[in-house]
């Protein structure tokens, strides 16, 4: 190194105050100009690093990836009734308009699916105001209605009581759509009730991670609901590559890696009598931003848990960070990350009692005594409890007290039955243990409810299906004797 360059070193280094970045600044790209890869026009945009195109080429090649995403899976048949999903963002607005011009006149082959828009509001889980979120509502609605096609609202904290809804919209089969005036808008968030409570189960949440998974739990359970009481088939979601990258490496971060290849496939069929489809998955982030540009297509700001927040505040927020970055450098990092998940595969359970209650994902812990999830759960087993009661703990009994008297709760205590087996029965049910509750939910959605002091908070829909469960594994074990078993019956 030159006296100079020495020289030169030193003077920067002293000049720099303590705290500031010291990193070199990156040098500007000088960018030449390009032509388009098609038609040797003069290009507008790069998408990755050989592919230039055009306007009217670039168009062409986004239309064609999301028509034949939709072509090649054969799902979605002709005159068929399809939810989409609208949260105001980037890559849900770069959907419905790839739709809407998909289904209108102009169009070289229309499609001919029947959609239905909905929007749900989560203003609840960061405290926004009444006002606040009838705003965000409100511009939502204006560009769900433009396109003409049935629009629904709803809020986050109407998945608190689905059972209770579930009834007097079974009873009243009208379209409940076309909420146009402010008058119906304010009627969406007049769920006191159910907002107290979802905000008191976030509350009891320590992590974000946490969090972030329950709202996207809570979110498609509203999608499901929705589907099933209007008559919809499939849910379409505007889920781009970037997002559905940064979603695999999270769930295998959580523990959720038996689940990628329902998280990020294209069609994920969980739900027996829902599908759900991702049709631009092989969109990234890039060509989404730039086609919502080029076509002036509105979106909503909205913000979430996560926004303003530190990299670190959760894991996904940091993958996100992570992958982002490294795309930035190397733009093959996304199309890597979606084709290694490719090659996963989830066998979907046949039963629903074999499925998450949460996440209704296949159960991942039916797993022999030598695991490791069988490990950490002994482990946990005896933090609870206390030397006297570890002494006579066995692999079938599980403890939630201090190992006293007190150990086995109020909530394991079985109830009578009052009535005569004819429904006449008036006794309360017992209240759900801890263990009960984990015992019908897979590993992830276990560490999601671990900081969880009271699992009564958990919605109703969830409490239900597992007290549900619990009916019907005592009933089977009650029986059991009296059960012809199959292999021995003559042929």
């Amino acid at each position: 190194m030159s006296t100079i360059n020495i020289e030169l070193y030193y003077f920067i280094m002293c000049s720099v105050q303590e705290g500031e970045d010291v990193s070199p600044a990156r040098k500007e790209k000088i960018v030449e100009e390009r032509t388009c890869m098609k038609c040797e026009k003069k290009a507008v945009l790069v998408t990755r690093v050989n592919d230039a195109f055009c306007k009217e080429c670039f168009m062409v090649y986004v239309t064609h990836k999301f028509r034949a995403a939709i072509g090649k899976s054969k799902l979605i048949r002709d005159g068929e009734s399809v939810l989409v999903g609208v949260s105001g963002g980037q890559a849900s607005s770069c959907l419905l308009h790839l739709i809407q011009e998909g289904l209108s006149g102009r169009a070289h082959k229309k499609l001919r699916f029947k959609p239905g828009l909905v929007f749900i509001d989560e203003g609840a889980t960061i405290g926004m105001s009444a006002e606040e979120r009838l705003a965000n509502c409100t511009q939502v609605l204006e560009i769900m209605e433009k396109t003409g096609f049935p629009c629904y609202l709803k809020a986050l904290e109407q998945a608190m009581e689905l059972e209770r809804e579930a009834v007097t919209n079974t009873a009243d089969q009208t379209d409940t759509a076309s909420m146009t005036s402010v008058e119906d808008l304010t009627k969406l968030h007049r769920y006191d009730k159910a907002e107290e409570e979802l905000r008191a189960l976030m509350d009891s949440l320590k992590s974000v991670s946490a969090k972030e998974d329950l709202i996207k739990s809570l979110r498609h359970k509203i999608l499901i609901d929705l589907a099933l009481k209007k008559g919809y088939s499939k849910v379409m979601l505007g889920d781009c590559s970037t997002r559905l990258a940064v979603r695999l490496l999270t769930d295998i971060a959580q523990g959720r890696g038996a689940h990628v290849a329902m998280d990020t496939a294209f069609a994920d069929n969980r739900c027996n009598d829902i599908t759900i489809v991702r049709p631009i998955r092989d969109f990234s982030s890039k060509e989404v931003a730039m086609f919502n540009i080029l076509n002036n297509v509105p979106s909503v700001f909205i913000p979430r848990i996560t926004t303003k927040a530190a990299d670190s505040v959760s894991i996904e927020h940091l993958t996100e960070r992570f992958v982002t970055g490294l795309q930035a450098e190397y733009p093959s990092t996304t199309s890597n990350i979606m084709r290694t998940g490719e090659k996963l595969h989830t066998e979907k359970k046949s039963s629903s009692e074999n499925q998450c209650a949460i996440c209704q994902a296949p159960l991942d812990t039916d797993v022999p005594s030598s695991s490791a999830l069988s490990a950490v759960r002994f482990s946990e087993t005896v933090s609870r409890c206390s030397s006297v009661t570890l002494s006579i703990f066995s692999t079938d009994t599980a403890c939630d007290g201090g190992g006293d008297k007190t150990c086995q709760s109020e909530g394991q205590k079985e109830s009578e039955c009052c009535g005569r087996g004819d429904g006449s029965c008036q006794s309360k049910e017992s209240k759900l243990t801890r263990d009960e509750v984990e015992s019908a939910l897979c590993y992830a959605c276990r560490l999601l409810i671990k900081d969880l002091g009271d699992v009564s908070k958990l919605p109703k829909h969830i409490l239900d299906d597992i007290s549900q469960r619990q009916r019907r594994t005592k009933m089977k074990s009650e029986i059991e004797d009296f059960l012809l078993d199959p292999s021995n019956t003559p042929d």
